[in-house]
């Protein structure tokens, strides 16, 4: 998914919700496909971020490196128990 795409998807959304302004959280499609959706099974998101394509710090003395494109990360708290999806 593109940045303008989930820009999109985000702008219907507030659409829809108008006045309110509801907590975003993360769920494994295939899961709740497969499984049926469970809030329980959902993930809060604790951070997002912007980084490079190519991460590694330092210059290749063999490869012509060129500037990549950055991706937006959006991660999510599971492994912290932060549980922000169940607050």
């Amino acid at each position: 998914m593109k940045l303008s795409e989930l820009r999109e998807a985000l702008r219907a959304a507030d659409l829809v919700i108008k006045d309110e302004d509801p907590d975003v959280v993360l769920c494994f499609e295939p899961s709740a496909m497969e499984e049926g959706f469970s809030w329980e099974s959902t993930e809060g998101i604790s951070d997002v971020r912007v980084a490079s394509e190519w991460p590694i710090p330092g210059e290749s003395m063999l490869v012509k490196e060129y500037e990549k494109p950055s991706k937006v990360i959006i991660f999510y708290d599971n492994h912290f128990n932060l549980d922000s999806s169940k607050e």
